[in-house]
């Protein structure tokens, strides 16, 4: 038998096999067999749909993971299809939690009111734009400068850890002759956008010579005095943070199996939870 580790075959996917693989396929996740379509137009609709859903998805619950990809593409392959205005509504909803959900909205609005236009603020050549062309604002030179960043979640777990670790004791008499210390620490990560710290004072900058023709959200921030240009930052880094959901091409591709993905490779079904039918309205007496 050969041993040599080269040689042998890839494991099932799921079970282990490498998703850094060039060339990685699955096979084609075969489409839901075609049912009475269903028109979705209200959130009232969109509650009750859910008891369809289940009993489509228990039919062909393979194409089920796909819902973690696109769910408004996959609904509508299980026949279920939604308004233009339904469809956005899902997809917001399910991109952030209620709080940011509602401060991008209010941003948004903002930003296209001030502006006369909808804010593209993770559009790097929008952005410069709108810093030294709409609010007309002198280029900085940022060259080694860096946004300050919040610290990260653990940062605080860990500084109460150590602040509750008891002090070091000599377990034996006589003197040591090394230093014991007792430390605790993680490994220093990249910083993250979802970090960058709105409210941090913006360190001194020299005067640039030259205009440039895209920002980045990070650089972007260096100019957040001005709170048209704050207002953006804070909108890209909502819009940064939202859950990604597949282009309709990524989507076939996902379905095809030439596109692999954590969720494609690993997830088997999603289930979908039933809903109770809401009671019919009464009329007031």
């Amino acid at each position: 038998m050969d041993d040599d580790p080269r040689k042998q075959p890839d494991k099932q996917p799921g079970r282990g096999r490498r998703l850094a693989r060039p060339g990685l396929a699955l096979s084609p996740l075969p489409k839901p067999r075609q049912q009475p379509a269903i028109k979705v137009e209200s959130e009232r609709e969109l509650l009750l749909m859910a008891r369809d859903l289940k009993a489509r998805v228990a039919d062909d619950p393979e194409f089920s993971v796909l819902l973690l990809a696109n769910p408004v593409l996959a609904l509508k392959a299980y026949g279920i299809e939604l308004s233009p205005a339904m469809a956005d509504h899902v997809l917001r909803s399910l991109r952030h939690p209620p709080q940011l959900r509602s401060r991008r909205a209010e941003l948004e609005a903002s930003l296209e009111k001030t502006l006369g236009e909808v804010p593209r603020p993770t559009d790097p050549a929008w952005l410069a734009k709108l810093v030294f062309q709409t609010r007309k604002l002198a280029p900085r030179d940022l060259k080694g400068l860096s946004p300050a960043y919040g610290p990260e979640i653990f940062d605080k777990a860990i500084a109460r850890l150590n602040e509750a670790r008891p002090a070091p004791t000599s377990r034996y008499p006589g003197v040591r002759r090394l230093q014991v210390t007792q430390r605790l620490a993680v490994a220093p990560t990249k910083p993250a956008l979802r970090r960058l710290d709105l409210g941090a004072p913006v360190p001194a900058s020299k005067p640039a010579n030259d205009l440039p023709k895209t920002l980045s959200l990070e650089e972007a921030w260096f100019y957040k005095g001005d709170p048209v240009v704050a207002d953006a930052v804070e909108l890209g880094q909502i819009v940064r943070r939202a859950i990604p959901f597949r282009t309709p091409d990524e989507f076939r591709k996902l379905q095809s199996g030439e596109l692999v993905d954590v969720f494609r490779a690993f997830v088997r079904k999603v289930g979908v939870k039933d809903t109770k039918r809401a009671p019919p309205n009464k009329r007031a007496t």
